[in-house]
């Protein structure tokens, strides 16, 4: 082998993941790239309606005003785009790709963290290679142009800095997501009973995710914005769909879209199933001490609320992909239902991106069985073992 051949291959074998890392980057950016140009017909009816809105009232002046039904972080993100020359569209969905980005690294690192293996790794560039190039996360950022990478983001790092024990970033950040998604209230169950369980920190500490919630807003209170705002957008939302389900992974598929019938009943339904996971991890029947138990009953918690909560939409799962495919990395146990959450949202995505068929009655049923050996393989251990109470246990 010739000498500058030799040195050439050394050099890789030696930077093979920091390479690695940057080829699948690469990748990553250029699926991106080419999707830049797509126009959804949220982008179209909503996102560049808001931004002209937003422009027309004058950048950050127009933030005394609600603009669009997303609250006011959001919206403080597109005054700021507006002051920016470059095509509206283009900055909607790099905002979101930065995230894209965020959301990988973040995952990769923690699973590292968790397994405890070196970071920048074989293992942390599988996560990243996972995550980034997922393909509803490409969907939903570079062609749908929509922002749930930024509130998953939020929950990642809030669900995983609680589990370090950091709590107060935990906080913020769950405050944050809230800023973003109302739809972070799906992890609030798992956050109650972390709390009851572990008691490492006080029930105070949910008044810094109020805090963070409400700081969110400050750029909008300058120019004149109701301090209530952030709390009155979400209160607006809550009764603007009457509808069972709308394109989601719903059980609600089975029975049919009469909410009138059917929505209390769902709504019982959905805080009854995660009562029961809240008893048996208060119990301590199920555990959550190491990484795979504690993400374990986050995903049930998340998937009961996505899964039998009424007015759920196509893009509710998200964080259910992600959450899901990190506690695939931890326990391979459950490769195959991070497999059919990631598989069966992006079916959700293509009436909005293609004008393609999305879910059948079918398909509630098959994700109902799906769901129930998921609910299984999480709390098949409380048959099994006694209760960590009568061992005179505390865990973690």
């Amino acid at each position: 082998m010739p000498k500058i051949e030799k040195k050439l291959t050394e050099f890789i074998e030696k930077h093979l993941s920091l390479l690695y890392f940057i080829a699948i980057s690469a990748v990553a950016f250029y699926i991106r790239l080419i999707g830049r140009h797509f126009l959804s017909g949220d982008m179209d009816t909503f996102l560049l309606s808001w931004f002209e809105q937003m422009q027309d009232a004058g950048g950050l002046h127009g933030l005394k005003e609600q603009i669009g039904d997303y609250n006011i972080l959001y919206q403080t993100f597109i005054a700021l785009m507006t002051y920016i020359p470059l095509n509206p569209m283009t900055m909607y969905k790099a905002l979101s790709c930065v995230f894209d980005i965020g959301l990988a690294l973040a995952a990769a690192y923690y699973v590292c963290e968790f397994k405890g293996v070196p970071k920048w790794g074989r293992l942390f560039n599988t996560v990243y290679s996972v995550i980034i190039l997922l393909p509803t996360v490409v969907l939903n950022s570079a062609y749908w142009g929509q922002c749930d990478s930024m509130y998953a983001f939020c929950i990642l790092m809030a669900v995983c800095l609680l589990y370090k024990g950091k709590n107060i970033p935990a906080f913020v950040f769950l405050g944050l997501s809230f800023a973003l998604k109302l739809q972070t209230v799906f992890v609030l169950p798992f956050f109650l009973a972390v709390y009851f369980v572990k008691k490492r920190f006080s029930i105070a500490m949910f008044l810094v995710s109020l805090i963070s919630f409400w700081l969110s807003g400050s750029v909008a209170y300058i120019f004149g914005r109701d301090l209530l705002a952030p709390f009155k957008v979400y209160l607006e939302q809550t009764s603007t769909y009457q509808s069972m389900y709308m394109c989601s992974r719903s059980i609600w598929l089975v029975f049919g879209n009469e909410y009138n019938d059917f929505g209390r009943f769902a709504i019982i339904l959905t805080l009854s199933l995660c009562a029961v996971g809240f008893y048996l991890i208060l119990d301590k029947a199920k555990k959550i001490d190491t990484p795979d138990q504690y993400f374990s009953a986050l995903s049930y918690f998340v998937w009961t609320c996505i899964f039998f909560l009424p007015a759920m939409h196509d893009r509710y799962a998200y964080p259910l992909d992600i959450i899901i495919i990190v506690l695939a990395f931890l326990d391979k146990r459950y490769i195959k239902f991070a497999v059919f959450s990631a598989f069966f949202s992006f079916m959700c995505y293509a009436p909005f991106l293609v004008h393609a068929n999305g879910l059948y009655r079918e398909d509630g049923f098959i994700e109902l069985f799906v769901f129930a050996w998921f609910t299984y393989t999480v709390f098949k251990r409380t048959l099994d073992e006694p209760p960590l109470a009568e061992k005179g246990s505390n865990g973690r």
